[in-house]
This record gives structure tokens, C-alpha cells and sequence, in this order.
């Protein structure tokens, strides 16, 4: 494969130092600020990363939050399902009878 180039390591104390060299902003900063003795290998690493860095993962959306999104008072249908389309597009694992539901109190709060 052209311009491709795959590196297997599986010496986990050199992965725990070559890794360090792809961070840039703040996980590089985080990183130049841990005493040099704080790493005791790529585990150690990957557990330190995960702690600092999990507050920093989006949540994965579910089917349920469709619920959140209906009608705005005074904007269209139209408005309104391109809206639930674009959220419904974001979902990983979406439930269609559950979108269903979502779409048709989406619409019901409004026009009740």
C-alpha cells in the first residue's frame, strides 16, 4: 500500500514511551507535568490517561433522547422533522419504535 505504514509493538514499556510523543496540547502539557517516576508502564499510562481524559468523552446518545426534541411553537413541520432527522442521524443504535413514539409526541405537544 502506498504511503501506508503499519508499526505493531508489542513491548508495552516502549509503547509507553513512544505514545507520549503523538500528544499535543493540553495532553501534552498534562503529560510533561507527571513526575518521570509516575509511569510504570503502558498500563500505568493508559489507567492515568483514562482518569484524566473520561470527563472529556461524549456520551453516546440513545434512542430515548429523541423525546428531548419537538415542535417549537411558531416554527413549521418542516422545521421540526428536519430537526428529529438530524438528531435520529447522531444516534449509534437507533430503536425505530422508539423514534416513532418520539416523532409523534414531537408533534402532538404542539398541536395539542
Amino acid at each position: 500500500m502506498r504511503g501506508s505504514l503499519e508499526l505493531v509493538i508489542q513491548d508495552s514499556d516502549l509503547i509507553s514511551k513512544i505514545l507520549p510523543t503523538t500528544f499535543q496540547g493540553f495532553a501534552r502539557s498534562w503529560y510533561n507535568n507527571l513526575e518521570p517516576s509516575f509511569i510504570k508502564g503502558f498500563g500505568n499510562l493508559y489507567a492515568k490517561l483514562v482518569a484524566c481524559f473520561s470527563t472529556s468523552i461524549f456520551a453516546k446518545k440513545s434512542s430515548m433522547n429523541l423525546f428531548g426534541v419537538t415542535q417549537q411553537e411558531g416554527k413549521s413541520t418542516r422545521v421540526y422533522l428536519k430537526r428529529f432527522n438530524e438528531e435520529m442521524l447522531k444516534m449509534e443504535e437507533l430503536l425505530e419504535l422508539v423514534a416513532l413514539e418520539a416523532l409523534i409526541r414531537g408533534v402532538r405537544d404542539y398541536a395539542l
